[in-house]
């Protein structure tokens, strides 16, 4: 932007009371206008103005996703009301929920709006002026809300701010918080979070060890005590420190440091010529691999399914899973149509043998259901891994959720394809699964723009 356009633009309005009207108006060019001149202006004012409109965001989309909810309560009213003969009355029947079903569309609309300015914001929050620093710092030090300590933590970090994300992390009680800004963290300290209870703060330990030549041989020793992800994402990050390529298997690892170690510690390694392999452990669905050993699989049951090479075809491929993962393995199952039918209540279920064999039954138990919610699925998933809502994570939850459908959602809190995918992407960030989905048809539109948001594996059948 060239300083004249700035200039004309600050003159007609304060950036951050542009901002303000943008997001009470849900405007999204007008934000992405008023946050381009926040980015060039001072950071410190910039930061104080992003936050106070991210406060008035999340009040903003609440209202707005409502909306959308009370949109189609209304059109369902008037569409499942009784055809008329009287050709006057059906008229205006037709003309009604014409209007209200530009309602629908208009309401998806402009909360699909929000979401997006929701991203600008947190983009620009992480590309402001050096000023901000201490803004942001102090902020996530006062605030009480958990996600606006996120928010900020991985702001920071996009800043480079490490010594400032590690005085916020020393004082963090949320597991979901600690995860984000665990990337900041000295090698000591990362190594400790390595035995944290939840799942969430272990990954980030691993993934922060990344430029940490001297985690190596502990990483390299330590493969056989970690779940699936987190072992994969350890094997990524020695990959990437060794510059040697061997299967995500411990024993292969553990031997590999037994014979090298001196030398790389010395810094006489050369790397290896071992190639990748499969490695023990790794399975696929619809040839996706699954890289977990804490995996829910959430499966579309509506009518649709019944086409052939759909439901049966998926039930095969999941039973195949059910027998791949190993003992000790966590496991859920979310069968869905209008309504969900979990294989636990609780957010896992450990396999062994008995716990397998049910899990079995429970896939051949399972019967078709008119509608798809999409949504409400989706949200039951997030439910076994944490709240969005509140930050608390569930020690014995998932890492993973692989979703199946073939179809759209047509029923439920939210159906619009675009809107489920950003809602769901938005909140399942901070308390961090990975999202992978197999698409059947062209139809399920939501599933591939999910895994895209989440940077997750989407496969089309």
């Amino acid at each position: 932007m060239g300083p004249l356009l700035l200039s004309l633009l600050l003159q007609i309005q304060e950036p951050r009371e542009r901002l303000e009207t943008a997001i009470r108006e849900t405007k999204l060019e007008e934000a992405q206008i008023a946050l381009a001149l926040l980015q060039a202006a001072d950071g410190a004012r910039a930061a104080r103005a992003i936050l106070v409109n991210l406060a008035r965001w999340r009040e903003r989309q609440a209202q707005l996703l409502l909306a959308t909810v009370q949109s189609r309560a209304a059109y369902d009213g008037l569409d499942s009301s009784m055809f008329t003969f009287n050709l006057e009355e059906e008229k205006t029947r037709q003309k009604a929920l014409a209007v209200a079903r530009d309602r629908v569309q208009t309401a998806c609309r402009t909360a699909l709006d929000g979401e997006k300015i929701y991203a600008a914001l947190l983009r620009t929050l992480g590309s402001l002026r050096p000023e901000a620093v201490p803004v942001l710092s102090a902020e996530a030090i006062r605030t009480a809300n958990w996600v606006s300590r996120a928010e900020i933590l991985e702001a920071l970090g996009a800043m480079g701010a490490k010594a400032d994300i590690q005085v916020v992390v020393e004082r963090e009680k949320e597991p979901a918080v600690i995860a984000v800004g665990l990337g900041a963290v000295p090698l000591d300290r990362a190594v400790e979070y390595l035995a944290h209870p939840q799942w969430q703060v272990r990954l980030a330990a691993v993934r922060s060890l990344g430029e940490s030549r001297g985690a190596v041989g502990m990483l390299a020793q330590g493969l056989g005590e970690m779940d699936l992800r987190m072992r994969n994402a350890a094997v990524r990050t020695l990959t990437s420190l060794t510059r040697t390529e061997l299967p995500p298997d411990p024993t292969a690892w553990k031997d590999w440091w037994r014979a090298n170690g001196d030398d790389f510690r010395e810094g006489r390694y050369s790397p290896g010529t071992a190639k990748a392999a499969a490695g023990p452990g790794r399975t696929t669905f619809y040839g996706m691999p699954v890289l977990s050993s804490r995996v829910c699989f959430v499966i579309d049951r509506s009518g649709s399914m019944r086409q052939p090479g759909r439901y049966d075809v998926a039930c095969r491929e999941l039973k195949r899973q059910i027998e791949a993962l190993p003992d000790g393995a966590r496991l859920n199952l979310i069968f869905f149509g209008a309504t969900q039918s979990c294989f636990s209540a609780a957010p896992t279920r450990v396999l062994d043998r008995a716990a397998r064999k049910e899990a079995l039954d429970f896939v051949d138990r399972q019967t078709f259901e008119a509608g798809t919610d999409l949504y409400a699925a989706l949200e039951k998933a997030l439910s076994f891994v944490g709240s969005p809502d509140s930050g608390r994570l569930r020690e014995d939850g998932p890492d993973t959720i692989i979703v199946l459908s073939d179809g759209q959602a047509n029923v439920g809190r939210l159906v619009d394809d675009e809107l489920v995918a950003r809602v769901i992407a938005r909140r399942s960030h901070w308390i961090g699964p990975a999202i992978h989905t197999v698409t059947l048809s062209s139809e399920a539109k939501s599933l591939k723009m999910l895994a895209e948001f989440t940077g997750g594996v989407s496969t089309s059948k």
